[in-house]
C-alpha cells in the first residue's frame, strides 16, 4: 500500500509506464519524491515489478490499468490516481506504440489504433487531469515525442510520423493556453533509444538506426523529463527538448 504521506507529495500519472522509457521515467519521479501511477495496457506483469522495485528503494508508486484510447477509462484512470493520493500534478504522456507499412498497404484500423495510442490518447490523458490542474496551477504536463515528426521520418512510419507531429503542435497550443495558470507543457524528443518498440522494427531496421544514431539510454530520458517537471523549469513551456546528441548522422553530411 502506499505510504501515508503520500497525498503530501507531488502525484505523477505516466502512461505507458511499465517498461523502457517509461519505467526509467517512474523510478527518476519517484526518486525526485512524487507519488507516481505507473499505467499500463497489457504489461502487467512489468507493472507489478517496477512499481514493487520503486517501493523496496523507498519511493511510492501504484500501477493501474487503462485503454488511454478510450476517454472513459482514461478518466476513470484519473478518478482512480486522485482518490488513492490526489488528483495529478504531473502528467507524463509515455505510452506509445507504431505499426510500419507503407500508406499503400496500412490498414486503416492499424492508422486508427497509431493515431489513438500517440495522440487521441495524450489529448484524452490531458484533458482529463486538467480541469484539477487549472483549479491548483503549478503543474506540468510532459509529452514524449519522436523526431520522426520531422525530419528524420523512415518510409513506412506514416501513422507514427503524423502522430507525433501533431503532438508537437498540441504542445505549442496547450503552452499558450494554460500560461496563465503557470502550468507548463514540454515535450521531449528520445533519439535512437532500444526499447521494445524499436526492436519491434526488426533487426534491419535496428542495423539502420544503430548506424546513423548515438544510442541514448532511457535514464537521459528521465532526466530531461525531471528537469521539466521540477521548479527549476517553472517557466520553460512550449518546448521541445532534444535528447539525442545532435540526432542523426545522415542529417549533417
Amino acid at each position: 500500500m502506499p505510504s501515508p504521506d503520500a497525498a503530501a507529495r507531488r502525484v505523477a500519472l505516466l502512461t505507458g509506464g511499465a517498461r523502457g522509457i517509461g519505467a526509467a521515467v517512474a523510478r527518476r519521479l519517484a526518486a525526485d519524491g512524487h507519488a507516481v501511477a505507473v499505467d499500463y495496457a497489457t504489461s502487467g506483469a512489468e507493472a507489478e515489478a517496477l512499481v514493487e522495485e520503486i517501493r523496496g528503494a523507498g519511493g511510492t508508486a501504484e500501477c493501474l490499468q487503462a485503454d488511454v484510447t478510450d476517454p472513459a477509462a482514461v478518466t476513470g484512470l484519473v478518478e482512480r490516481v486522485t482518490a488513492l493520493w490526489a488528483a495529478p500534478s504531473v502528467l507524463v504522456n509515455n505510452a506509445g506504440m507504431n505499426l510500419t507499412a507503407s500508406a499503400r498497404r496500412l490498414d486503416p484500423a492499424d492508422w486508427d489504433r497509431v493515431i489513438g495510442v500517440n495522440l487521441s490518447g495524450a489529448f484524452y490523458c490531458t484533458h482529463a487531469v486538467l480541469p484539477a490542474m487549472y483549479e491548483a496551477g503549478h503543474s506540468r504536463i510532459v509529452f514524449v515525442g519522436s523526431p520522426a515528426a520531422g525530419r528524420s521520418v523512415l518510409p513506412g512510419t506514416g501513422a507514427y510520423a503524423a502522430a507525433k507531429a501533431g503532438v508537437g503542435a498540441l504542445v505549442e497550443v496547450l503552452a499558450k493556453e494554460t500560461a496563465r495558470r503557470g502550468i507548463t507543457v514540454n515535450s521531449v524528443i528520445p533519439g535512437f533509444v532500444e526499447t521494445g518498440m524499436t526492436r519491434g522494427e526488426g533487426e534491419r531496421a535496428m542495423e539502420v538506426l544503430r548506424g546513423q544514431w548515438p544510442e541514448i539510454p532511457p535514464d537521459a530520458v528521465a532526466d530531461a523529463v525531471s528537469y521539466l517537471v521540477s521548479d527549476r523549469a517553472a517557466h520553460v513551456s512550449g518546448e521541445q527538448l532534444g535528447v539525442w546528441l545532435g540526432g542523426p548522422s545522415g542529417l549533417h553530411r
